[in-house]
């Protein structure tokens, strides 16, 4: 089922918090990227993400949060961390941070942070109470999805994820840009939004 943002939000949104809830997987659109999502907290929905990518066997998961209460809830944020979140966020960024807690989505010392540029995955992940797992809407490896109809065949096809939202071409159409702001430093070059500026990231 394809639900338009345009038409249908509210149904959309009912339909997605639905489904992190019920432990359904789900393609939705961010400020970069479609991305596939379910509730991050969820083994067995984590689980049917890394089965259906065909992705490395517990590589970590970025997570999308709804504001920076949840981040704290999940993450060691210290002063100068801190600084640089409230400055870029909401985003085309994911930040690497500390774990504060172990989730199924990412078992690491570091997890991935999104807070997209898009009130409709931000409202998703707010509604639904908890975080929502963010990654491509490909096979590992494969062309990432601007649009609905960019998703993977394999993926759209799949029988796997019941529900896709279209939200039309995303902001940024392309990767964001990952930093690492346990040791201050740019990952990987992707989306910038104009204007922002890394001069206290080395």
């Amino acid at each position: 089922m394809i639900i338009s943002l345009r038409t249908e939000y509210d149904a959309a949104l009912a339909a997605a918090v639905d489904a992190v809830k019920s432990g359904q997987l789900f393609i939705y659109p961010t400020d970069t990227l479609y991305g596939i999502g379910c509730d991050a907290t969820n083994e067995k929905a984590v689980e049917k993400i890394y089965a259906l990518k065909g992705r490395e066997a517990r590589k970590p998961l970025s997570v999308i949060v709804a504001n920076l209460q949840m981040l704290k809830e999940y993450c060691h944020v210290d002063g100068n961390q801190l600084h640089v979140l409230t400055r870029l966020l909401p985003g085309p960024y994911t930040f690497l941070l500390k774990s504060k807690k172990k989730i199924p989505a990412c078992n690491e010392e570091k997890i991935g942070i999104r807070m997209p540029e898009n009130y409709f995955a931000l409202a998703v992940c707010k509604n639904a109470g908890v975080p929502v797992v963010s990654t491509s809407a490909n096979v590992s490896g494969k062309e990432d999805a601007a649009e609905i109809g960019e998703v993977d065949a394999k993926i759209a096809k799949s029988g796997a994820i019941p529900l896709a939202i279209d939200g039309g071409r995303c902001k940024y159409a392309q990767a964001s840009t990952v930093i690492d702001l346990v040791d201050m430093k740019v990952l990987r070059k992707g989306a910038v939004r104009d204007g922002d500026k890394f001069e206290d990231i080395d």
